[in-house]
């Protein structure tokens, strides 16, 4: 039934008073809102996801939302700030990040971690990337970089990694995914491992934030050899690696940045992915 409000019959506007504040929060907390505030304009960034050793494809970006949601005024608003998937060293598997998320008034909004890098191995079986928010790079055997917008939401929250390239007669890997484009694909001739997706530049709608506002680059794939590694993504992913035993760039700390895949042999490990961050922006805007 129509309700009446001042005068004028329908919906009643629920009118915010944010002031268009922002603050990032780079560790898991709260936000406290303005008594006016009733929207809020967020970016939730997840983790990034890890790499590993031999040559392992670069870890995915953290996923990145950005989305509006309904709040309370002069509330505490939970924040989780998820933190960045560990490299790892010969044999195991890289880690994935871990989820970032707002509680509004109406849900938990989530973006989902990065997925890992393909798992780097000597012998010439094909390893792929691990499916997240962004998709970690298939590995230089052959490996298959894995999906981003994992699971899906719309927008979509992350872009695939990159492929890896046939085990020979190079081995080179894939780039993790990025939230504003796909990881590059290895090449084999000439060889190069595989660039980082680009992150997503965030700055038109929240200025003056960290890291000139970019946000959740890939990871760059590792490099047998000599063959040149893979550049990590804007956003803050972490270069890949090209060399016996040398270790992959961590992806940078509170942008969600992927870690960069090491280089060959066993004793090199792949870079981290960097921690997430949520950034709020209270709106000044009438809803209804």
């Amino acid at each position: 039934m129509a309700r009446t409000n001042g005068g004028i019959v329908g919906k009643r506007n629920s009118t915010s008073f944010g002031k268009n504040t922002i603050t990032s929060r780079t560790s898991t907390g709260n936000v406290c809102t303005q008594p006016g505030t009733r929207r809020v304009q967020v970016a939730i960034v997840a983790g990034g996801g890890g790499s590993g050793a031999n040559f392992a494809g670069g870890g995915g970006g953290g996923g990145l939302r950005n989305i509006e949601v309904p709040v309370s005024g002069n509330t505490a608003v939970p924040v989780t700030v998820g933190g960045g998937g560990s490299g790892t060293g010969p044999g195991a598997q890289p880690n994935a990040g871990s989820d970032s998320n707002i509680v509004g008034n109406d849900a938990t909004h989530t973006s989902k971690g990065g997925g890992g890098g393909g798992l780097g191995h000597g012998a010439c079986i094909p390893r792929n990337g691990y499916a997240g928010g962004s998709g970690g790079g298939g590995q230089g055997l052959g490996g298959t970089g894995a999906a981003g917008n994992t699971p899906p939401v719309s927008p979509p929250q992350g872009n695939a990694g990159g492929d890896g390239a046939p085990c020979n007669p190079v081995r080179t890997s894939g780039g993790g995914g990025g939230a504003g484009a796909a990881g590059a694909d290895a090449t084999t001739s000439p060889g190069a491992g595989g660039a980082g997706g680009a992150g997503l530049d965030i700055s038109p709608t929240f200025p003056g934030t960290p890291n000139s506002g970019v946000y959740a680059g890939g990871g760059g794939g590792g490099t047998e050899n000599v063959n040149p590694a893979g550049a990590g993504g804007t956003g803050g992913g972490g270069a890949g690696a090209h060399g016996p035993s040398a270790n992959g760039t961590a992806g940078t700390t509170n942008t969600g940045g992927g870690g960069g895949g090491a280089g060959g042999g066993n004793c090199g490990t792949g870079g981290s992915g960097g921690s997430g961050i949520v950034i709020v922006k209270e709106l000044n805007k009438a809803s209804g």
